[in-house]
């Protein structure tokens, strides 16, 4: 969602670029509601996406949103957000804070028919990581608020958000006036009695039994169901006396079921080595290519593009200030990007050093290319009505190929509902983009889908 041009905006861009020293630009607004907002900003010089959040200070409690700010700042867990900085003016307490790209665990399952027994069993563990690690510091934090839009999914990993009621447990119980929503709340937050790290173990034991109601049939099991009413307990006493044992129950079934695999679903599933063609010259196929580097490595991955066509284009973009190469390694990298030719170093990424590899082969059909040695294959296709023979052609020769992905460049979604209409299946809209090697908020959804929709 970009800014809407209005004085609105443009007061509040104003503001926050005198406040943080020109060392962001605004891209976004992410969201806003009665009391903050929360903007997408990149570092100029690092090249990397924030999250900006931004509250008045005129409003009631603001002060708690400070707490929050303090408090994230002191935590070092790859399930939690970083925090960078926090700045302040007359006006506003400003946060700047690690972006995370992905999705709700509740938008997620709203995207899903059916969830796997194994996704809830790992993904149960990696929810009492987070806040057994909570749990466990020094001055034991309670999180007190868990609910799907809390937790954001990416790749293999998730983020737990939105500490605004988060506190510190004191040695002799700590009661709490209610906050949050009622029907994740523990008993004991709804009646506004004490507190404790089992009040997170309700919260947990919540999340699990959302995910459980979008089983299949079929993966329903009496122990598991039993598994997660023991932290449902209505008298906390009755619950696991930690986060620890309740993880190891769920571990131990984990394993039971699925072997000592831990969670890495976004890398399991991954292709490690995909191959991006197009029908002719000047389709986009590098932009594309380039482009799905980027959003690989934002997300985590160690992702290589390599320049397969011998074309140079590489080496023309490194002629730039901004590109940093070095043509001694024959490596060239931007921000989130990474990438060589074939005539580079190849020593290391042909020894699987790299997650996975982005292969730029250009125009399909003028050199052998090997695609069964690929899987995965994007197809970048033109729309234009003199266009859409040479596509249907080009398509009809690779369709019986499963890992064939086709795209329509140059944000043609007629085309690209033309063709998926033709063919039965789901045919990709690449966004209109000036900029390969920038991930914008569209280039990234139209990744996230592709990604949720293909099981890549």
């Amino acid at each position: 969602m970009l800014f809407p041009p209005n004085k609105a905006t443009e007061s509040a861009v104003r503001v926050m670029e005198q406040i943080l020293h020109g060392k962001y630009t605004l891209t976004g607004l992410l969201g806003a509601g009665a009391n903050s907002q929360v903007y997408l900003a990149r570092h100029q010089i690092l090249n990397q996406d924030r999250a900006i959040k931004r509250i008045s200070k005129s409003l009631p409690g603001c002060e708690g949103f400070l707490s929050e700010a303090n408090l994230l700042k002191s935590l070092k867990h790859p399930g939690i957000p970083m925090i960078y900085d926090i700045e302040e003016d007359d006006a506003y307490y400003y946060v700047i804070e690690e972006y995370v790209r992905g999705e709700s665990l509740e938008a997620y399952v709203l995207h899903q028919k059916t969830i796997s027994l194994k996704f809830l069993l790992q993904f149960g563990i990696q929810l009492c990581d987070i806040i057994g690690y909570l749990h466990t510091l020094p001055r034991p934090v309670i999180y007190q608020d868990l609910k799907p839009e809390h937790i954001i999914l990416y790749g293999d990993q998730m983020k737990l958000v939105d500490f605004g009621i988060a506190s510190d447990v004191s040695f002799d119980g700590n009661p709490y006036r209610f906050y949050g929503t009622e029907k994740y709340a523990a008993p004991e937050k709804r009646l506004g009695l004490s507190c404790d790290e089992r009040t997170d173990i309700y919260g947990i034991g919540v999340i699990l039994r959302f995910l459980e109601e979008h089983l299949p049939p079929e993966e329903q099991t009496v122990h598991v169901h039993e598994m997660i009413e023991g932290a449902l307990a209505e008298k906390k006493e009755l619950r696991y006396a930690s986060v620890a044992l309740f993880m190891e129950q769920l571990s131990m079934e984990n394993e039971k079921r699925n072997g000592s695999e831990k969670i890495s679903e976004g890398k399991k599933h991954l292709k490690k080595n995909i191959a991006v063609i197009g029908m002719r010259a000047g389709i986009g196929t590098t932009h594309v290519a380039i482009s799905y580097n980027v959003y690989l490595n934002a997300k985590g991955s160690h992702c290589l593009y390599v320049e397969q066509d011998k074309s140079g284009d590489l080496w023309h973009m490194a002629d730039t200030d901004r590109i940093r190469c070095d043509r001694k390694t024959g490596y060239v990298s931007y921000g989130d990007f990474l990438g060589t030719t074939s005539r580079g170093n190849s020593r290391e990424w042909n020894h699987g050093k790299q997650d996975c590899l982005i292969r730029d082969f250009g125009t399909y059909g003028l050199r052998d290319i090997e695609l069964e040695l690929c899987d995965g294959i994007i197809l970048v296709l033109g729309g234009r009505d003199w266009e859409r023979e040479q596509a249907m052609g080009l398509y009809d020769k690779l369709r019986l190929r499963e890992q064939v992905i086709p795209v329509v460049n140059y944000g043609n979604e007629q085309a690209a509902k033309y063709y998926a209409k033709r063919w039965r299946r789901n045919v990709y809209c690449f966004p209109l983009d000036g900029d390969p090697m920038v991930l914008s908020v569209e280039k990234r959804q139209f990744f996230d889908t592709l990604h949720r929709k293909e099981r890549w």
